[in-house]
């Protein structure tokens, strides 16, 4: 399938950085999850599991998994994660996503703005620099540069049954990076962790409504 990033012209990398863009990515270490205990537990409703893991800065960190079952098939999940205007109209807490270069056959850097809820008065907006690479049902993405520098995520997507598809939501964050957040997490741990699961959880969710009414509008028509 064409998808829009192949419309981006190639910046071609010498062998040195295409190495060191790999080694990056060989150091994301995702956990193994059981895809089908995770279809069972997302059939109702959607499941979001929190756990520690260790961004590519070294700093500890909360891993957050969110999964979910979009009535949709695949094919239809997968085109939206990759077109970013239309990922950016389902996210309401994405601001901007623009692809800056091709940096391979699969790797494309990409600006990102992204509003965080940390409390109804406080919604710092963070702006970084991301390398993503793009494989079968799976992307892969770590922020080269921003306040989150070293934070990772991976989106994938497996058909569940006919016209149906789990999509899930995989992030490694360290969020006291994020401006005045450190203060208000310190004296408040509770809301540090609603940030990191919101992290997962809500993008998951636009995304699965999203999908869900366009779906639902274009079988109308």
């Amino acid at each position: 399938m064409t998808h829009i990033f192949l419309l981006i012209p190639y910046f071609v990398l010498s062998l040195s950085d295409n190495e060191n863009l790999n080694s990056y990515f060989e150091r994301i270490k995702s956990p193994k999850i059981d895809i089908p205990a995770l279809m069972k537990l997302s059939e109702k409703d959607t499941v979001t599991l929190l756990r520690s893991c260790t961004d590519l800065e070294g700093k500890r960190s909360y891993l957050s998994i969110s999964a979910t079952q979009v009535n949709a098939d695949k094919e239809k999940v997968w085109k939206v994660l990759l077109e970013p205007e239309k990922l950016q109209s389902a996210i309401p807490s994405l601001k901007k996503v623009k692809v800056l270069r091709k940096l391979s056959e699969d790797i494309y850097e990409i600006e990102f703005e992204i509003e965080f809820n940390i409390i109804s008065v406080i919604r710092p907006t963070v702006r970084y620099i991301a390398v993503s690479r793009i494989e079968d049902g799976k992307i892969t993405s770590f922020v080269k540069e921003g306040e989150n520098k070293g934070s990772w995520r991976i989106w994938q997507v497996y058909e569940s049954e006919k016209d149906k598809t789990l999509l899930i939501l995989v992030t490694c964050e360290y969020v006291r990076n994020i401006p005045v957040a450190s203060k208000i997490f310190s004296s408040n741990p509770y809301i540090e962790l609603g940030v990191v699961s919101s992290s997962s959880l809500i993008p998951v969710i636009s995304l699965k409504k999203f999908i869900e009414e366009n779906h639902k509008e274009s079988s109308e028509r």
